[in-house]
């Protein structure tokens, strides 16, 4: 095993971008290094995403091109991990003959079995864990050292089945994770140098364990040592309750940003959807956090197009953008998903009309968001830096605690990824602000 390399194709969601970051660890633990590019790997693990067909018609382009990689260079290892590989299973190995391993999302353990180099038989791990704390894998810092922003697994799988939603065909049915577990990680996390923690989970605030529910939850992380941060993603509207928003007013380290997903503005598609949630009542939960954190900005995912919407319908998705004030949204054209209650719904919406609804979705997005950037030109903000900005010029690249994107002017030095700098918002660009440092907190 001395000497191999390997490279993560990442698709999809931030699950899978956290899934990628704890199979690193583990192929790291096997004696592995991280390749520079495909080129100079031994082997190639492609994380895969099915929550709409183009992500997983990306996926298949991506292992076939594998074929011709794998043949320039003897011992070379095809994987196939995430949602994909759940759903076809040995499919893949039918399909694409030189794949050596399959692991399901909750299978991603296996992937030491692998590590040292292509079996004499290809390996087919999926179908899911009972959810035991041994079955969550937790970061390794003293593996990887995290950057300035950790995310930490609280659940996995989702038992909410959203029509339109395949994730419990491909993760399985809600397993939600023990507190002191969650804390714990958290905590080695924060130890280890991370600022900021993200909790993790399909429908997150779903969450309960022994009694305590999400609240409880973030209480617990929030009170660990040291974090400076806290967000989580993804939650469900239905799920922000009472004890959430106190949670938020009493909570110093929670940021003023939840992304938080409406799917539609109307209460006839959201009721096809499964959403289990009106248009008011998600204006209400809205309203009831921003009273108990003044400031606080929203997020959002949308579908546009699906089965049965009228174009009154759409309106009332574009109408429930600017009413909340969304500052960032993520918009998409529905694609019918197998395996979903929607996929038996007649796609009766044409794809010229899908896209036109999208335009509009997304320009109600970009002047709520434009709006907001330009509220903040002459205001100071605390930002997370990330890194270097890709604008150049020795400039960084951060956060604020809303969640807004910072390009930062060269400081005098002192600063370092996970510093908090003071920055004297000057000017706004598309998706992002450009600011001044003031103060370099270290």
């Amino acid at each position: 095993m001395e000497g191999r390399r390997y490279f993560l194709v990442t698709m999809g969601c931030q699950m899978n971008r956290h899934d990628s970051a704890r199979m690193a660890e583990a192929l790291y633990g096997a004696g592995l290094e991280p390749a520079v590019s495909l080129a100079d790997a031994d082997l190639c693990v492609v994380n895969t995403c099915c929550v709409r067909d183009k992500a997983e018609n990306k996926a298949r382009s991506a292992i076939g091109r594998l074929a011709a990689w794998k043949r320039r260079r003897p011992g070379r290892t095809v994987v196939v991990a995430g949602c994909v590989a759940e759903r076809l299973g040995p499919g893949w190995l039918a399909a694409f003959p030189h794949v050596d391993a399959v692991l399901g999302p909750d299978r991603l353990d296996a992937l030491a079995l692998v590590a040292a180099g292509p079996a004499r038989e290809p390996l087919v791990s999926t179908g899911f864990a009972a959810g035991v704390p041994s079955d969550f894998l937790a970061a390794r810092p003293d593996l990887v050292a995290p950057g300035p922003t950790a995310f930490v697994t609280v659940s996995k799988g989702c038992s909410q089945h959203c029509t339109f939603c395949i994730v419990p065909a491909v993760r399985g049915g809600l397993r939600c994770r023990p507190a002191a577990a969650v804390a714990a990680e958290a905590a080695a996390l924060i130890a280890a140098g991370a600022r900021e923690l993200v909790l993790l989970g399909q429908a997150v605030n779903d969450y309960a364990h022994d009694g305590a529910g999400f609240a409880a939850l973030l209480r617990r992380v929030g009170a660990v040592a040291g974090l400076r941060r806290l967000r989580y993603t993804s939650p469900h509207p239905r799920f922000v309750d009472e004890d959430t928003v106190r949670a938020h007013a009493d909570i110093a380290p929670l940021c003023e940003h939840v992304h938080l997903p409406i799917q539609s503005g109307a209460d006839p598609v959201l009721h096809r959807m499964g959403r289990r949630i009106s248009r008011e009542e998600i204006l209400r939960r809205i309203d009831a956090l921003r009273r108990a954190r003044p400031g606080m900005t929203f997020g959002t995912d949308v579908i546009v197009g699906f089965p049965g919407e009228t174009d009154e319908q759409a309106g009332e998705t574009v109408s429930l953008v600017r009413q909340a004030g969304f500052t960032q949204v993520f918009a998409f054209a529905y694609s019918p998903r197998p395996g979903t209650a929607a996929e038996r719904f007649a796609d009766d919406v044409p794809a010229s009309v899908k896209a036109e609804r999208l335009r509009r979705v997304q320009d109600a997005a970009d002047a709520v968001a434009d709006a907001h950037r330009r509220s903040l030109v002459g205001a100071t903000v605390e930002v997370l830096l990330e890194g270097p900005s890709d604008r150049g010029g020795g400039s960084w690249q951060g956060r604020t605690r809303n969640n807004d994107v910072v390009h930062v002017e060269a400081t005098d030095g002192t600063a370092s990824p996970g510093s908090f700098v003071e920055v004297a918002v000057t000017e706004t660009r598309p998706h992002c602000v450009i600011g001044v440092p003031r103060v370099v907190d270290r």
